[in-house]
């Protein structure tokens, strides 16, 4: 290549028009990646709901850690709601998880439509199909035998309904051509 072309204006705002895009791609690739949240370490509250529809988790969350807190009386129930988003209408999602006690979780659709439930206990997963809107809502429940604080976790195993990195560096690639094309263009008028 020759030395010229190192000072050519228009090679330099298409390299930067890439360098660009390829910041973009690898931001949507974080932002897509698993998420973990804890109940207690902000944002999250420090107890979820206890009615529907739950805390709103983030996009991309894959695992959900959280306490039941102590029974008011023992025999009683507490339960915790939150919902995953974002998720790829009508693809397959499997939910797992363990806890210390005597507890079950059960999952259903945003308007409260039952889809599967399964024991902490057993190990045993509990599996679907997310619905249209792309979001899940769990109810997460403590039989509350010891009445002492309990600690659970529960894991989606789920696509998300977001582009694929490759496809926004396509994108990216082709709004960067666009844009030399035009300074072009308007350099000659």
């Amino acid at each position: 290549m020759a030395l010229e072309n190192y000072n050519n204006p228009v090679l330099n705002k298409l390299a930067r028009a890439l360098l660009a895009s390829s910041c973009l791609t690898g931001a949507a690739a974080i932002a897509t990646a698993d998420t973990i949240v804890i109940q207690g370490v902000p944002p999250t509250p420090a107890t979820f709901p206890h009615s529907p529809p739950g805390y709103l988790l983030p996009v991309g969350t894959t695992q959900v850690n959280g306490v039941f807190a102590a029974c008011t009386e023992c025999g009683g129930q507490d339960t915790a709601w939150f919902e995953f988003q974002g998720l790829l209408p009508g693809s397959s999602f499997t939910a797992s998880g363990c806890c210390e006690n005597d507890s079950s979780y059960a999952i259903f659709n945003s308007s409260q439509v039952f889809l599967a439930s399964s024991d902490f206990e057993n190990g045993a997963s509990a599996s679907g199909l997310v619905p249209t809107d792309g979001n899940l809502v769990v109810v997460v429940a403590d039989e509350c035998g010891n009445c002492s604080m309990q600690n659970y976790e529960l894991s989606l195993n789920a696509q998300l309904d977001t582009p694929e990195p490759s496809t926004l560096a396509t994108a990216g690639l082709a709004l960067a051509g666009a844009l030399a094309w035009r300074r072009k263009r308007t350099r000659k008028s």
